[in-house]
């Protein structure tokens, strides 16, 4: 679990200074299709991700939902601060983002957890060498 959180944590960071050099792109609540294109874009690579990394770094299949939690939660723990700080963070985004950035983060975190708790054995082999 500690090589996910140090994934999550990475993640985090670049997501953090992504937003912070081109967020004003990315988070406008002024136009309702770039959002509904962000959260969809979103939910697609937020439900891939954490099975790309459970097959990569080899989780066990008993341990995904654990590892969803190990995966989001620094970003999770962080984006606190970088939420109730929000025009200090994030100055090039409007402060009237910060709703949209922090349902954002919810919606992306949430999908990540439920992503990982929906994985299932992939091959019977799989399940079969862990039912020994």
């Amino acid at each position: 679990m500690k090589r996910l959180i140090m994934v999550g944590f990475a993640i985090w960071l670049v997501a953090t200074i992504a937003l912070r050099m081109a967020g004003q792109r990315v988070l406008n609540p002024d136009r309702p299709w770039s959002i509904i294109a962000l959260l969809a874009i979103s939910a697609l690579l937020m439900f891939r991700l954490p099975r790309f990394l459970f097959s990569r770094l080899a989780i066990p299949w008993e341990q995904r939902a654990l590892g969803g939690i190990a995966l989001v939660a620094p970003g999770m723990f962080l984006d606190t601060v970088s939420a109730v700080c929000f025009s200090s963070v994030f100055p090039n985004i409007q402060p009237d983002a910060a709703g949209l950035f922090g349902g954002w983060l919810l919606f992306c975190n949430v999908v990540v957890l439920v992503s990982a708790a929906t994985t299932s054995y992939g091959t019977a082999g799989e399940a079969a060498a862990t039912d020994q």
